[in-house]
């Protein structure tokens, strides 16, 4: 009985982040890159997404195009909404969130180059910012006893729809004109992703 007790006893719990969930430093080193390009005029002319400068040879606003922003309430809001759901996807696996931004900055930006494209100036977190969203919001559904839990998903592709109908954006105030179909194609980055889940946790990634 005592040697029972003594063996139960000396058994070490698991770490608190075994299984996968680990510090969203992706997510921190996304949201303290966005403040100098969207803060500092300097560097916000120097970073935005600009289709004819980018054709000239400035390749780097491929991707700070997307950490730039063009006024204090469009950073707020998405700062606010990438923090949520990057960093919820972060602590649940680091490898799902690089795969959704990597899609979503593939297709985003081969979209704002291709001739479909009706702007030539593009700057914001929120086109790349649906697709850890929307692949958050699944997970979370997912993890729910009750169907209720799919409502953050469905209210969030109501606004998607909302703003593809108006092209305006809901919440967040900008003097640039709003681009909804970024939101739709950095959704569509997030379910591409969700598609290949099945495969990623096969072979997961594990922190060092």
């Amino acid at each position: 009985m005592n040697q029972s007790l003594t063996l139960t006893s000396n058994r070490k719990e698991p770490p608190v982040n075994a299984g996968g969930a680990c510090r969203p430093w992706v997510t921190l080193t996304i949201i303290l890159l966005s403040l100098p390009f969207s803060l500092a005029p300097p560097l916000f002319e120097l970073g935005y997404f600009d289709q004819a400068l980018i054709q000239q040879g400035q390749f780097w606003r491929l991707l700070t195009g997307h950490l730039s922003h063009t006024s204090l309430s469009h950073l707020q809001w998405d700062l606010l909404a990438f923090a949520l759901a990057a960093g919820y996807l972060e602590r649940h696996s680091r490898t799902l969130l690089l795969l959704s931004l990597l899609a979503a900055i593939t297709l985003l930006d081969l979209h704002l180059l291709s001739n479909g494209a009706t702007i030539q100036r593009y700057a914001g977190l929120s086109g790349i910012l649906f697709a850890p969203l929307i692949i958050s919001l699944v997970l979370f559904a997912q993890q729910q006893s009750s169907i209720n839990g799919w409502l953050p998903l469905l209210i969030c592709l109501s606004k998607l729809v909302w703003e593809l109908g108006s092209q305006q954006a809901l919440l967040s105030q900008s003097p640039w004109p709003a681009y909804p179909l970024a939101h739709l194609i950095g959704a569509l980055a997030g379910f591409i992703i969700l598609l290949h889940k099945n495969r990623l946790k096969k072979a997961p990634l594990r922190r060092r």
